[in-house]
């Protein structure tokens, strides 16, 4: 019998509680400050050494940042919900260098094991409706425009448990124990401001995952998530010339349509035959009036690949498309990203552990577990998973199987508690299989 065996259902109204607070009060992106503080928090409780702000993000290499009225907005409403002598974190974390890596040492030499968990919420207001969970049961976001809709509330309650587990636990293992808790997931913009800090250099063994997803099914698992796209975030902007567009349209210079013919072009690129790729031009404004030659432009756009080579691909087709364009129609741009992460593939030794643990966990059943599946999307871990095997070690992303209220990023958006038990489970019992004494 393994020693992780009845440790993850004991935490079950703990996880509960903890997914309810962290639900309750949001942050998104570069702005977790409040999020960031609370886990620190019951992690130096827990025992762990922790690094924040500077240690383990790089200002220069974030993308998506924001707008300073913002920041200022989140870093006020955290103020006031942290108590007064915490307030010092916030300092660390400046202009918003928010996420926290916390590690154990057990002193007895082995692997370094690090789990990774996203702690970020979406651009999007809950539901208020008395169908709602959430709302029905006093725990919905606090706040108008920020939600959990897509389940990272329960990443970081799994990782807590997770870290508490092992902390308490600590004579059963050798080697080191790291938990990376990532903001900026959604937008694949936090992972390119956290790795160049080198939060996962030296790692043997990274595992992380998600709830939900393509795993529907509570006691279902996905063991072994492969072709993670790679994707490219940025926003284009061109800056052309106002005239009157009767009285003296050749004076002008038209960034409308610059924009517009940049958008067909992007969409007209020659698919690759090396793998799925994809372009989408999801924002695109422009002008000023109906009679004036639109002296502005702006387009929100995103590239995928099913490799980083393909991604790049898409997105040096991207560029030239924007320089041409501009050229003929005589204005000028700018290219900003905004995110991005690498694609890859499950390692199938980590894919092989998940599976081998689901049947040994009494919280999966036996046929609901897939070991392999082609996610066909984008995870911010990509980018720390390809990082950690380019330097030789292991890595995988699982999915947890839920029952979803509605789906992710969708207002109504929730899941079933029980998955946070499963989740902490399957964990622990790779923890047990890679780094037990």
């Amino acid at each position: 019998m393994s020693k992780a065996e009845g440790k993850a259902g004991e935490l079950k109204s703990e996880l509960v509680a903890n997914r309810r607070f962290f639900h309750k009060y949001p942050e998104t992106g570069w702005f977790t400050f409040f999020t960031t503080a609370a886990i620190a928090k019951k992690l130096k409780e827990y025992g762990y050494t922790l690094k924040l702000g500077r240690e383990i993000v790089k200002p220069e290499a974030r993308e998506g940042l924001g707008s300073q009225e913002a920041l200022h907005s989140a870093l006020e409403r955290a103020k006031k919900l942290l108590p007064e002598e915490e307030h010092s974190l916030l300092d660390v974390m400046e202009d918003g260098l928010t996420g926290v890596v916390a590690e154990i040492d057990t002193t007895r030499e082995g692997p370094l094991l690090a789990f990774r968990f996203d702690i970020d919420g979406v651009d999007v207001t809950e539901s208020k409706e008395e169908t709602h969970r959430p709302f029905k049961e006093g725990f919905r976001a606090d706040i108008d425009g920020i939600t959990h809709a897509c389940g990272h509330d329960g990443h970081i309650t799994i990782g807590l448990a997770l870290a508490k587990i092992i902390s308490e636990n600590i004579q059963d293992f050798k080697g080191k124990f790291r938990f990376i808790f990532q903001t900026g997931e959604e937008g694949a913009r936090g992972a390119v401001g956290m790795e160049p800090t080198g939060i996962v250099k030296g790692v043997d063994y990274l595992l992380g995952g998600h709830i939900g997803f393509q795993a529907k099914k509570t006691g279902g698992i996905i063991c072994g998530t492969n072709k993670l796209l790679a994707t490219s975030k940025f926003d284009v902007t061109f800056t052309g010339k106002s005239a009157h567009a009767a009285g003296a349209p050749q004076e002008g210079a038209n960034a409308l349509l610059a924009a517009a013919e940049a958008a067909i072009q992007m969409h007209s690129i020659t698919r690759h035959a090396d793998g799925v790729t994809r372009i989408n031009v999801g924002v695109l404004r422009a002008g000023e009036g109906r009679n004036v030659i639109a002296p502005n432009a702006y387009m929100a756009c995103e590239t995928r690949g099913e490799t980083t080579e393909l991604n790049d691909f898409m997105r040096n087709k991207c560029v030239d498309i924007v320089e041409g364009v501009a050229k003929i129609h005589g204005v000028s741009y700018e290219v900003k990203g905004t995110g991005g992460t690498a694609g890859g593939d499950s390692s199938k030794a980590i894919t092989d552990l998940y599976a081998k643990v689901s049947r040994e966990s009494p919280y999966i059943k036996n046929d609901l577990i897939v070991e392999e599946l082609d996610f066909g999307a984008c995870e911010d871990f990509a980018h720390f998973m390809s990082a950690v095997q380019k330097a030789g070690g292991q890595s995988g992303y699982l999915m947890i199987g839920t029952e979803l209220a509605a789906g992710h990023h969708n207002k109504s958006f929730d899941f079933n508690e029980e998955c946070l038990v499963t989740g902490v489970d399957i964990f622990l019992r790779s923890a047990y299989e890679l780094n037990g004494r």
